[in-house]
């Protein structure tokens, strides 16, 4: 298997980084919680998420952040770094619905000597959003440190 690598020198402002959809079920959000420690029953009991008047047990923040964070790294490649995400909730994506996920590249830099750990780096910034059939769901600005040709 031969990975693709994503070279910060080929990268422009506004370009596109792809996208995938995910069809959410049961078994998806119930392990996604889990498997973050999110023992909130919203995430893995139906009955308890329709109490809390959501329409089906609901996929938790950090496994949505991981949703995100996977087209970012899928995009760069494993040589691609993911140095900081902004992160935001603008509805919510539970059982049965097909979320989608797209990004594209907003900014482009080198990180400055007042940029602390991301100093000297080619940076890039993606906005990476996700939508599901009743609307946004989350969205994230990923920054993260690509290769530089030589």
């Amino acid at each position: 298997m031969t990975h693709h690598i994503v070279y910060w020198d080929d990268v422009t402002e506004g370009q596109d980084i792809g996208s995938y959809s995910m069809q959410m079920t049961a078994v998806k959000i119930s392990g996604g919680a889990w498997a973050t420690r999110d023992t909130n029953p919203i995430h893995h009991d139906k009955d308890f998420a329709l109490k809390a008047q959501q329409r089906d047990m609901i996929v938790n923040i950090m496994h949505s952040e991981g949703i995100l964070s996977k087209l970012a790294t899928d995009w760069s490649g494993p040589e691609g770094e993911l140095k900081r995400t902004r992160f935001n909730i603008e509805g919510n994506c539970c059982v049965g619905d097909l979320m989608t996920v797209s990004g594209n590249v907003i900014r482009k830099w080198i990180g400055g000597e007042d940029e602390g750990f991301l100093a000297g780096l080619h940076l890039v910034e993606l906005q990476v959003n996700s939508v599901t059939p009743v609307g946004p769901f989350c969205n994230a600005q990923i920054t993260m440190a690509l290769p530089a040709k030589k």
